[in-house]
């Protein structure tokens, strides 16, 4: 039994007489011949690859024109005109395409914004399918003429993959307006204190400086009074009051710190990279031959705090947490040490600050007031 051929090829050729002296000829040769039609006038039969050499041989000895193929199924590429002709065609169509934009894609919040700001662009702007990139308006030109346009975009993103381009506006936060204080109010203290100085934007002083005022008392009116008549007017600014604020303090007397020791700059040559410039013959892999970094050495010290430390580090270290306490705006006038006493373990203390600061707080004006 003969072996299977497992590589095959297709003969193709018009009936005729030399078309049936070529196959008389191949018989002669003992070439095996399978699957052999006639359809319309034509002839087709599979030989064996291994025959081509003797195949072309005999079809000059019978002056016959064949057309080959290969018809083996592992064969993906024939080695033919039509074949070669598609690969060049596979290779120089997509590239002159990727030179064109062929989509622009509008990625909004709203499918209503998507469709405005695509309407703008086609008519608009101007921009019609395919464009060549070159011709394409620039990013930043996109960008700015469509924040003009539409001046609730924040920003623009613009994402180009391939002949697609994708444009993403970002929508600026809403910011909701200030509410304006009622009109119908006017100003208290929140707190005792002697009258420094105001800020008022509108109202009718009831104070005046240098005169102590206790929480609840009116500081500036919202009514104006003219004859018998009032008018509502509102009362809108700042007092400001000094007060006495008195505080206690209890520390360790043995404190764990961090000083810093020594700082400056770490730097380090890469020889590595002198060699790599030189057999590049470029100066590129200069620009990494020296890094540097920063450094910091601290030095951990425990310090005993005595009473005669209190002014020198105990207050200004008081001073600030003080202030970080307050409202803004206000201030530390003074400072008085009361009194300090130590015991085995801790420091304890009073100090008493003179603060300046804001304590007009609104007030609603009610009917019958």
């Amino acid at each position: 039994m003969k072996r299977p051929y497992k590589k095959l090829i297709t003969i193709k050729m018009k009936q005729s007489k030399e078309a049936h002296t070529f196959i008389t000829l191949l018989k002669k040769n003992n070439v095996r011949i399978t699957q052999l039609r006639f359809p319309q006038k034509e002839i087709t039969f599979q030989l064996a690859y291994n025959d081509l050499s003797l195949i072309r041989k005999l079809r000059k000895q019978a002056k016959v024109r064949i057309a080959i193929r290969y018809s083996e199924p592992e064969v993906i590429l024939q080695k033919d005109l039509k074949t070669g002709i598609g690969l060049i065609l596979l290779l120089i169509i997509p590239l002159l395409l990727s030179r064109f934009i062929w989509q622009v894609e509008v990625e909004a919040q709203t499918v209503e914004l998507e469709d405005e700001v695509m309407d703008y662009l086609q008519q608009e702007v101007g921009i019609e399918f395919p464009v060549r990139k070159s011709a394409f308006i620039s990013d930043n030109e996109i960008r700015q003429t469509m924040m003009r346009q539409f001046r609730e975009f924040s920003w623009v993103h613009i994402m180009k993959n391939g002949s697609k381009v994708t444009i993403s506006p970002q929508l600026a936060p809403k910011i909701e307006p200030p509410q304006k204080p009622s009109t119908n109010q006017y100003l208290v203290a929140a707190n005792n204190g002697v009258v420094t100085h105001f800020q008022i934007e509108k109202g009718i002083r009831k104070v005046e400086p240098n005169t102590t005022v206790y929480r609840g008392d009116v500081l500036v009116s919202g009514i104006l009074e003219y004859g018998e008549k009032s008018i509502m007017i509102g009362a809108e600014g700042k007092v400001f009051v000094d007060y006495w604020l008195e505080t206690s303090f209890t520390i360790p007397k043995t404190i764990k710190m961090e000083v810093l020791d020594d700082y400056g700059w770490n730097y380090k040559i890469n020889w590595s990279e002198i060699g790599a410039s030189i057999e590049q013959k470029s100066f590129k892999p200069l620009k990494s031959i020296v890094t540097y970094e920063p450094y910091r050495m601290f030095q951990k010290k425990t310090e005993k705090i005595s009473e005669k430390d209190i002014e020198s580090v105990i207050l200004p270290l008081l001073h600030e947490k003080m202030i970080y306490s307050l409202p803004l705006e206000s201030a530390i006038k003074a400072e008085k040490l009361l009194h300090v006493y130590a015991d085995d373990d801790t420091v304890k203390g009073k100090v008493l600050y003179l603060v300046n600061e804001n304590i007009a707080k609104p007030h609603l004006i009610h009917q019958g007031e």
